[in-house]
């Protein structure tokens, strides 16, 4: 009798011990992120041929051929970190060790470490590649991620877009003239300090003999202002008070009874306070003026700017006094030429919106419209950028600056080119005071305005501009694209992770630690970028759980148990048989 049964009970406890080994190994690592589950691969052992035919082929047994990882698809669970990664589909990412050897692995659990490099719970370094402002991906070999990045350079605001919807119901607008003929308005030449009394100017007196203003609003920069009374004026290096002052004077430094209650920036808008009128008749305090200019910037009849005042009071002898200063054209005085309309604040609409210097300074960009009689559609725009008025493109002093039709469409004045408050100093500083760039040029875009009657309101008014910014956040997007989120509002696209695929996958060696390596089995890797070719997708602030089916592994555990035993039953039957055969013989 053989003792074949012994050595074939002895190869299936072997291999079913196996098998329980990498259940037992499957179930383990049930909640290893990344993990594939693996299957024991049964061969048969043949012994002998009898007879010399096939049919009587005699087994030796079983032996375990191989242990083969099953890379099928994980189940994706969402965490709070978002440089977490899962890949929903084929592919690997590709992380390099220290010692510079490349493994490849399906756990995303990534964090960002001391030197900014993305890596592995184990610190490997992810690979990827670096993106263009456009978010494309230079070619090449994959290098290491990097998220260590400076501020954002600020950048100056070139365009804007306002829609905003203006009511076509308006009040009964006045329309007076001056009687003094002339406005004296002009900007400060120099910075002056809190507690100074004398400010240096540019402005031209082309009023009456003896009548200059006695007292002077003088803006803070930030849209509010200051009234100072005057004590005397400085003319051709003569100093005048202004009962003294003489027509066409060009005043270069003024003196105030009292100190400056605050520092005052080089081309502050300087202008006279009370104005007169040829009747106040519907001018109420609170009104707000429209004071039209003939200008001497290009010529007498063009008007790069013009400004419009908030009545402070309203005074008994046909003047006004007013809330707010105003510059002048470059090069010339602010003559009021007769264009004044009055109408209640109330059908004045405003709206602001931060724009920014070529250093990321937030200026706030008031855009003011003011209808210019009591009939609906024709309207003036008035602009300030940080508190004063800015100049911008040329109109001509009798045309309204925006237009509607019937239907509240607007046919005329759809864009501006507006120029910040430096530009009417002459000649114009190469940068601000701050060092910003000079001038700041805004293209205001007012196509999308409409008059309906409705309150008048703003829908949406955007500008491209930003302030300097640093890296707060991180967000992944399908094509494992990194963006930066900065503190500024911005995104800015970094980096673009890396993946490796195999022609099979089951040829990798698993390295511990959800890592696998490159082996002759598996095939060189074919290095791409998610969701494109063969790549799956990736999926941020996720990652994928072990593939493992516990019920399926207490199923095999039970298969593997009941062939253990019988082959332990086996074992100890043939065991049995021999002994009784040693008893029997003598």
């Amino acid at each position: 009798m053989g003792v074949n049964a012994l050595f074939t009970a002895v190869s299936g406890l072997n291999a079913n011990q196996t098998y329980l080994g990498v259940i037992g190994n499957n179930i383990a690592n049930s909640n290893t992120i990344g993990f594939k589950s693996s299957s024991p691969i049964f061969e048969n052992l043949v012994s002998q041929t009898l007879s010399g035919v096939s049919s009587s082929q005699e087994g030796l047994g079983t032996n375990v051929y191989s242990i083969q990882q099953q890379f099928g698809q994980g189940a994706l669970q969402t965490t709070s970190n978002p440089l977490d990664m899962a890949i929903d589909g084929n592919g690997f990412f590709i992380v390099q060790a220290p010692n510079g050897s490349t493994y490849y692995t399906r756990n995303g659990q990534f964090h960002e470490n001391s030197t900014g490099n993305i890596v592995d719970p184990t610190g490997n370094v992810v690979q990827g590649y670096a993106l263009n402002s456009s978010g494309t991906a230079a070619s090449g070999t994959p290098q290491a991620i990097n998220l260590t990045t400076g501020a954002i350079p600020p950048q100056a605001t070139t365009t804007a877009n306002l829609t905003a919807n203006l009511n076509s119901t308006i009040s009964s607008q006045t329309t007076p003239t001056t009687t003094a003929g002339t406005f004296l308005g002009g900007y400060l030449t120099s910075s002056a300090s809190a507690g100074s009394s004398t400010v240096n100017v540019a402005m031209t007196y082309n009023g009456v003999t003896g009548s200059a203003p006695t007292s002077l609003l003088i803006g803070n920069g930030d849209g509010t202002t200051n009234l100072y009374t005057v004590t005397s004026y400085v003319s051709g290096g003569t100093t005048y008070t202004p009962a003294t002052l003489p027509l066409g004077s060009a005043v270069t430094s003024v003196t105030l009874s009292s100190p400056l209650t605050s520092s005052v920036l080089q081309n502050t808008a300087i202008s006279q306070n009370t104005l007169g009128l040829t009747s106040t008749s519907g001018v109420l305090q609170g009104s707000d003026i429209q004071i039209n200019t003939s200008g001497t910037a290009a010529s007498s009849t063009v008007d790069p700017y013009q400004f419009f005042n908030t009545v402070a009071s309203v005074n008994s002898n046909s003047t006004v006094n007013l809330s707010n200063a105003m510059p002048i054209p470059s090069g010339g005085s602010f003559t009021a030429g007769g264009g004044v309309i009055a109408g209640p604040a109330s059908d004045y609409y405003s709206t602001t919106i931060n724009v920014y210097d070529s250093l990321g300074n937030s200026l706030p960009m008031s855009v003011t419209f003011a209808p210019t009689s009591s009939s609906a559609g024709d309207w003036n725009v008035y602009y300030s950028i940080n508190g004063t008025a800015a100049q911008r493109q040329s109109l001509t002093s009798t045309t309204s600056d925006v237009i509607f039709n019937s239907n509240g469409q607007i046919t005329s004045g759809t864009s501006q080119t507006l120029t910040d408050v430096p530009a009417y100093v002459s000649p114009s500083p190469s940068t601000l005071p701050d060092g910003a760039s000079e001038p700041l040029n805004i293209a205001l875009n007012l196509n999308n305005l409409t008059q309906y009657s409705a309150t008048s309101a703003t829908t949406a008014f955007t500008q491209n501009g930003y302030s300097t910014g640093t890296l707060t956040s991180f967000t992944v997007d399908k094509e494992g694209k990194i963006s930066g989120l900065f503190s500024n509002g911005q995104t800015k696209y970094l980096y673009q992770v890396a993946l490796a695929n195999f022609i099979a996958p089951t040829g990798l060696t698993s390295e511990g630690n959800s890592l696998y390596a490159q082996t002759f089995s598996s095939g060189q890797p074919a290095v791409g970028v998610a969701n494109s070719g063969n790549f799956g997708y990736i999926t941020d602030s996720a990652l994928e759980q072990s593939n493992v089916n516990i019920s399926s592994q207490f199923t095999n555990m039970i298969i593997a148990q009941n062939a253990y035993v019988a082959n332990s039953k086996v074992l100890t039957t043939e065991n049995a048989m021999l002994t009784a055969l040693e008893t029997a013989i003598p």
